[in-house]
């Protein structure tokens, strides 16, 4: 019943509509392929011979009509087969979707890994056979479509995947309760160096997720910022972007006056005259958006606090790796709500050659204490995260936020 279930629900997976036609789905891709990831955390006392076990049984259920998964045995054993599942589309037409899937136990921690997807179109007058699904998908993000069909089969493919997801979680069983849910959510249609660092930051914190506890649940489609979605979560993170429009703004607000707790990077903090939210200038502490250096650079930071729970493991200075940084008016040192934890050093001025800081106080990670929230300047460009002792910041941000 279980096995018939499960298959009646891919088989026929619906086209899930999205109000935000501005929005592209929030296809992953890694090394120029769709490319899904995700990590699972293992209760301790299932052995790791259990967790294959129960995933090869879950490929058996989930894809009833295809070969048996293959166990590839080595110094990293891994289940791996290949997925079918049918996508609907527009009246009468469906596509039919195939790709690779993995499953590789760790210590603790279990891969899922979905790549290398084709798709086969099921229409009147089309006969093609099985083509990789990247060739529609860069017509389609460059605004070239090649059909009515092309938003809800890239739709179909992400609740797809996300349902085999789910579905295998509860296969693999025994999982521990998590610490805290979290909601990260970014933009793909903002700049590119923004982009590399939300894409970074999943990855690092899905990552961390498994091997911590938590859960970390991730979309680009900001209209999930919503009253009733938000009751899932204890933590919200803005990896690249802000809400623009007032029912998002309403909802993080009520979430946030309820408790809730706020990770943001770099441009989620930027505000100026033509923000248009003055809520979230206080929630800021009164920083508004002054200047910035450019081009982006290594800068050398001054750690204001090292007992706070965000900057212990940090030195009383260090060097953070390549980014833009932000200059702030008013200062939010001057608001007697905020904790400024780390200081961008006087030594690095004058900072830039397009764009020069030449002198100010300018805070670089700080907490608004009326609220339970964090911001950090740091998220422009691919090397935030490849400095082994500025990440240690990066992990005990989010666990602190996450603790209940």
């Amino acid at each position: 019943m279980l096995k018939k279930l499960l298959f009646a629900v891919l088989i026929s997976m619906p086209f899930i509509s999205s109000a935000q036609e501005n929005k592209l789905p929030p296809i992953p891709m890694r090394e120029h392929i769709v490319y899904y990831e995700k990590f699972y955390h293992i209760k301790a006392g299932l052995s790791k011979q259990q967790v294959i076990n129960n995933a090869m049984q879950w490929f058996k259920e989930a894809f009833p009509t295809q070969p048996a998964a293959v166990l590839n045995k080595g110094e990293q054993p891994a289940v791996n087969g290949m997925g079918l599942f049918k996508v609907n589309t527009t009246a009468g037409n469906y596509y039919w979707l195939r790709f690779k899937v993995s499953m590789i136990p760790g210590d603790g921690v279990l891969t899922f890994r979905v790549y290398n997807v084709y798709e086969k179109p099921i229409e009147k007058g089309i006969t093609n056979e099985f083509s990789k699904i990247e060739y529609r998908w860069w017509d389609y993000r460059n605004g070239k479509p090649w059909s009515a069909d092309d938003k809800p089969l890239f739709n179909g493919l992400d609740s797809g995947v996300n349902a085999l997801s789910v579905s295998l979680e509860k296969k693999i069983g025994k999982l521990q309760a998590p610490r805290f849910r979290a909601l990260a959510l970014y933009s793909t249609n903002v700049e590119a160096d923004h982009v590399d660092f939300a894409y970074d930051a999943i990855k690092f914190y899905s990552k961390l997720a498994a091997e911590k506890g938590f859960v970390i649940d991730t979309t680009s489609n900001w209209e999930k910022l919503n009253d009733d979605n938000l009751k899932n979560y204890q933590l919200v993170i803005w990896l690249n972007e802000f809400p623009h429009n007032e029912a998002e703004r309403r909802s993080f607000e009520k979430f946030m006056g309820n408790g809730g707790a706020w990770l943001g990077f770099h441009v989620s903090g930027y505000n100026d005259k033509d923000t248009h939210w003055p809520w979230f200038v206080d929630f800021m502490g009164g920083a508004v958006f002054y200047n910035n250096n450019w081009p982006p650079l290594p800068a050398k930071m001054i750690v204001d606090d090292n007992k706070h729970p965000v900057t212990k493991d940090l030195p009383k200075t260090y060097t953070a790796p390549i980014n833009e940084w932000y200059g702030w008016k008013p200062n939010p040192r001057d608001n007697k709500d905020v904790k400024v934890l780390v200081t961008l050093a006087t030594s690095n001025y004058p900072l830039g050659k397009k764009d020069v800081i030449r002198d100010g106080d300018i805070p670089v990670v700080w907490t608004n204490t009326k609220y339970k929230m964090l911001y950090m300047n740091m998220g422009h460009g691919d090397m935030n995260l490849t400095s082994a002792l500025q990440n240690k910041m990066f992990v005990d941000a989010i666990l602190w936020l996450g603790k209940k």
